[in-house]
Protein backbone atom coordinates (compact mmCIF):
# COMPACT_ATOMS: atom_id res chain seq x y z
CA UNK A 1 0.00 0.00 0.00
CA UNK A 2 0.77 3.50 -0.76
CA UNK A 3 0.53 6.53 1.55
CA UNK A 4 -1.68 9.87 1.49
CA UNK A 5 -0.41 12.89 2.70
CA UNK A 6 -3.44 13.00 5.80
CA UNK A 7 -1.94 9.68 6.65
CA UNK A 8 -4.50 7.42 4.99
CA UNK A 9 -4.01 4.44 2.96
CA UNK A 10 -3.99 3.55 -0.56
CA UNK A 11 -4.10 0.04 -2.00
CA UNK A 12 -2.24 -0.63 -5.01
CA UNK A 13 -3.31 -1.23 -8.04
CA UNK A 14 -4.16 -4.68 -9.05
CA UNK A 15 -3.29 -6.40 -12.22
CA UNK A 16 -5.41 -6.11 -15.01
CA UNK A 17 -7.19 -9.29 -16.16
CA UNK A 18 -5.12 -11.26 -18.18
CA UNK A 19 -6.98 -11.45 -21.29
CA UNK A 20 -7.09 -7.32 -21.43
CA UNK A 21 -3.18 -8.11 -21.64
CA UNK A 22 -2.81 -6.66 -25.24
CA UNK A 23 -0.18 -5.23 -27.67
CA UNK A 24 3.26 -3.88 -25.38
CA UNK A 25 1.59 -5.04 -21.91
CA UNK A 26 1.52 -8.08 -23.47
CA UNK A 27 5.28 -8.11 -24.66
CA UNK A 28 6.01 -6.18 -21.08
CA UNK A 29 4.42 -9.48 -19.06
CA UNK A 30 5.92 -12.03 -21.84
CA UNK A 31 9.28 -10.48 -21.07
CA UNK A 32 8.75 -10.64 -17.67
CA UNK A 33 7.87 -13.97 -17.68
CA UNK A 34 11.24 -15.11 -19.68
CA UNK A 35 12.87 -13.37 -17.17
CA UNK A 36 11.99 -14.92 -14.31
CA UNK A 37 12.50 -18.87 -15.87
CA UNK A 38 16.23 -16.92 -16.71
CA UNK A 39 17.66 -14.99 -14.02
CA UNK A 40 14.76 -15.83 -11.05
CA UNK A 41 12.79 -13.07 -8.77
CA UNK A 42 16.08 -11.88 -8.01
CA UNK A 43 17.09 -10.81 -11.26
CA UNK A 44 14.39 -9.75 -12.65
CA UNK A 45 15.04 -6.17 -12.53
CA UNK A 46 13.35 -3.68 -14.94
CA UNK A 47 16.37 -3.23 -16.19
CA UNK A 48 16.68 -7.26 -17.30
CA UNK A 49 12.99 -7.48 -18.41
CA UNK A 50 13.70 -4.40 -20.62
CA UNK A 51 16.65 -6.36 -22.40
CA UNK A 52 14.62 -9.83 -22.51
CA UNK A 53 11.62 -7.66 -24.37
CA UNK A 54 13.95 -5.12 -26.26
CA UNK A 55 11.95 -2.20 -25.21
CA UNK A 56 12.57 1.06 -22.72
CA UNK A 57 12.29 0.12 -19.07
CA UNK A 58 9.75 3.20 -19.05
CA UNK A 59 7.69 1.29 -20.66
CA UNK A 60 7.44 -1.18 -17.04
CA UNK A 61 6.58 1.80 -15.04
CA UNK A 62 3.87 3.38 -17.68
CA UNK A 63 1.75 0.54 -17.77
CA UNK A 64 2.35 -1.41 -14.66
CA UNK A 65 3.34 0.90 -12.02
CA UNK A 66 5.70 -1.03 -10.38
CA UNK A 67 8.17 -4.06 -12.07
CA UNK A 68 5.80 -6.31 -9.11
CA UNK A 69 3.00 -5.57 -10.87
CA UNK A 70 4.95 -6.47 -14.41
CA UNK A 71 6.15 -10.21 -12.60
CA UNK A 72 2.73 -11.16 -11.32
CA UNK A 73 1.02 -10.20 -15.09
CA UNK A 74 3.87 -12.60 -16.34
CA UNK A 75 2.44 -15.10 -13.61
CA UNK A 76 -1.08 -14.14 -14.70
CA UNK A 77 0.13 -15.46 -17.99
CA UNK A 78 1.34 -18.52 -16.90
CA UNK A 79 -1.92 -19.47 -14.90
CA UNK A 80 -4.09 -18.44 -17.70
CA UNK A 81 -1.79 -21.20 -20.48
CA UNK A 82 -1.98 -23.70 -18.07
CA UNK A 83 -5.94 -22.88 -17.67
CA UNK A 84 -6.56 -23.19 -21.10
CA UNK A 85 -4.22 -26.54 -21.80
CA UNK A 86 -5.79 -28.07 -18.75
CA UNK A 87 -9.08 -26.49 -17.64
CA UNK A 88 -10.82 -28.75 -19.70
CA UNK A 89 -8.81 -32.42 -19.31
CA UNK A 90 -9.71 -31.79 -15.56
CA UNK A 91 -13.18 -31.38 -15.84
CA UNK A 92 -13.85 -34.28 -17.82
CA UNK A 93 -11.30 -36.77 -15.80
CA UNK A 94 -13.47 -39.25 -14.28
CA UNK A 95 -11.60 -41.63 -12.71
CA UNK A 96 -8.14 -41.42 -10.24
CA UNK A 97 -6.27 -43.45 -12.96
CA UNK A 98 -7.23 -40.57 -15.56
CA UNK A 99 -6.10 -37.66 -12.82
CA UNK A 100 -2.79 -39.83 -12.17
CA UNK A 101 -2.06 -39.68 -15.84
CA UNK A 102 -3.08 -35.76 -16.14
CA UNK A 103 -0.63 -35.03 -13.17
CA UNK A 104 2.17 -36.67 -15.27
CA UNK A 105 1.16 -34.78 -18.19
CA UNK A 106 0.57 -31.80 -16.39
CA UNK A 107 4.06 -32.37 -14.86
CA UNK A 108 6.14 -33.31 -17.52
CA UNK A 109 4.82 -29.88 -19.48
CA UNK A 110 5.35 -27.52 -16.80
CA UNK A 111 8.93 -28.88 -16.86
CA UNK A 112 9.43 -28.20 -20.43
CA UNK A 113 8.09 -24.48 -20.41
CA UNK A 114 9.35 -23.45 -16.58
CA UNK A 115 6.28 -22.46 -15.38
CA UNK A 116 6.25 -23.82 -12.04
CA UNK A 117 9.53 -22.90 -11.59
CA UNK A 118 8.61 -19.40 -12.12
CA UNK A 119 5.67 -19.95 -9.57
CA UNK A 120 8.70 -21.19 -7.07
CA UNK A 121 10.33 -17.98 -7.95
CA UNK A 122 7.70 -15.69 -7.79
CA UNK A 123 6.91 -17.54 -3.97
CA UNK A 124 10.52 -17.05 -2.75
CA UNK A 125 10.26 -13.87 -4.13
CA UNK A 126 6.92 -13.18 -1.64
CA UNK A 127 8.58 -15.09 1.49
CA UNK A 128 9.53 -11.15 2.83
CA UNK A 129 7.16 -9.38 1.32
CA UNK A 130 3.56 -9.56 3.20
CA UNK A 131 1.30 -7.87 -0.07
CA UNK A 132 3.53 -9.59 -2.81
CA UNK A 133 2.62 -12.77 -1.19
CA UNK A 134 -1.03 -11.93 -0.65
CA UNK A 135 -1.00 -11.07 -4.60
CA UNK A 136 0.82 -14.66 -5.05
CA UNK A 137 -1.66 -16.52 -2.99
CA UNK A 138 -4.54 -15.42 -4.86
CA UNK A 139 -3.22 -16.55 -7.73
CA UNK A 140 -3.42 -19.92 -6.34
CA UNK A 141 -6.71 -20.15 -5.13
CA UNK A 142 -8.61 -20.76 -8.13
CA UNK A 143 -6.41 -23.98 -8.78
CA UNK A 144 -6.96 -25.59 -5.26
CA UNK A 145 -10.63 -24.47 -5.90
CA UNK A 146 -10.83 -26.64 -9.35
CA UNK A 147 -8.99 -29.74 -7.63
CA UNK A 148 -11.44 -29.25 -4.77
CA UNK A 149 -14.31 -29.21 -7.14
CA UNK A 150 -12.93 -32.40 -8.89
CA UNK A 151 -12.13 -34.29 -5.62
CA UNK A 152 -15.82 -33.30 -4.19
CA UNK A 153 -17.01 -34.53 -7.26
CA UNK A 154 -14.85 -37.86 -7.00
CA UNK A 155 -14.89 -38.45 -3.30
CA UNK A 156 -18.96 -37.58 -3.06
CA UNK A 157 -20.95 -40.40 -1.18
CA UNK A 158 -17.85 -42.37 -0.66
CA UNK A 159 -16.51 -43.40 2.41
CA UNK A 160 -13.01 -41.01 1.54
CA UNK A 161 -15.57 -38.04 1.08
CA UNK A 162 -16.68 -38.14 4.58
CA UNK A 163 -13.66 -38.78 6.01
CA UNK A 164 -11.47 -35.94 4.08
CA UNK A 165 -12.01 -32.39 3.52
CA UNK A 166 -11.78 -31.42 -0.23
CA UNK A 167 -10.49 -27.93 0.18
CA UNK A 168 -7.87 -29.21 2.55
CA UNK A 169 -6.80 -31.80 0.41
CA UNK A 170 -6.81 -29.84 -2.86
CA UNK A 171 -3.86 -27.59 -1.04
CA UNK A 172 -2.00 -30.85 0.26
CA UNK A 173 -1.90 -31.87 -3.69
CA UNK A 174 -0.98 -27.90 -4.63
CA UNK A 175 1.53 -27.33 -2.08
CA UNK A 176 2.85 -30.68 -2.60
CA UNK A 177 2.96 -30.36 -6.47
CA UNK A 178 4.96 -27.04 -6.35
CA UNK A 179 7.04 -28.53 -3.18
CA UNK A 180 8.56 -31.13 -5.25
CA UNK A 181 9.09 -29.04 -8.21
CA UNK A 182 11.27 -26.59 -6.25
CA UNK A 183 13.42 -29.20 -4.73
CA UNK A 184 14.00 -30.97 -7.83
CA UNK A 185 14.33 -27.98 -9.75
CA UNK A 186 17.52 -26.95 -6.73
CA UNK A 187 19.74 -29.56 -8.31
CA UNK A 188 18.02 -30.52 -11.87
CA UNK A 189 17.22 -33.71 -10.52
CA UNK A 190 13.38 -34.58 -10.75
CA UNK A 191 13.89 -38.46 -10.20
CA UNK A 192 12.03 -38.68 -7.47
CA UNK A 193 8.90 -36.38 -8.22
CA UNK A 194 9.23 -39.36 -11.46
CA UNK A 195 9.19 -41.72 -8.98
CA UNK A 196 6.00 -40.14 -6.67
CA UNK A 197 4.03 -39.67 -10.19
CA UNK A 198 4.79 -43.47 -11.05
CA UNK A 199 3.31 -44.39 -7.42
CA UNK A 200 0.14 -42.10 -8.12
CA UNK A 201 -0.44 -43.74 -10.98
CA UNK A 202 0.20 -47.48 -9.70
CA UNK A 203 -2.30 -46.42 -6.47
CA UNK A 204 -4.94 -44.73 -8.51
CA UNK A 205 -6.48 -47.66 -9.03
CA UNK A 206 -6.60 -48.80 -5.57
CA UNK A 207 -8.39 -45.21 -4.90
CA UNK A 208 -10.84 -45.55 -7.40
CA UNK A 209 -12.01 -48.99 -5.99
CA UNK A 210 -13.34 -47.21 -2.83
CA UNK A 211 -15.15 -44.75 -5.21
CA UNK A 212 -17.75 -47.04 -6.66
CA UNK A 213 -19.97 -44.56 -7.61
CA UNK A 214 -18.34 -41.87 -8.89
CA UNK A 215 -19.43 -43.23 -12.47
CA UNK A 216 -23.36 -42.96 -11.36
CA UNK A 217 -22.42 -39.22 -9.92
CA UNK A 218 -21.17 -38.05 -12.90
CA UNK A 219 -23.04 -35.88 -15.44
Amino acid sequence: MTGHADGTRQREPKPEPVERLAGTKLDIAQAALDTLKKRGFAGASARAIASAGGFNQALIFYHFGTVQQALLAALDLVSARRMQAYGEPLERARTMPELARLARRIFTEDLENGYVSVLGEMIAGAVSDAQLGGEVASRLRPWMEMVADKLRALMGGSPLGSMLSAPDLAFAIVALYVGVDMLGSLDGEHARAESLLDLAERCAPLIDALLPTVAAVQP
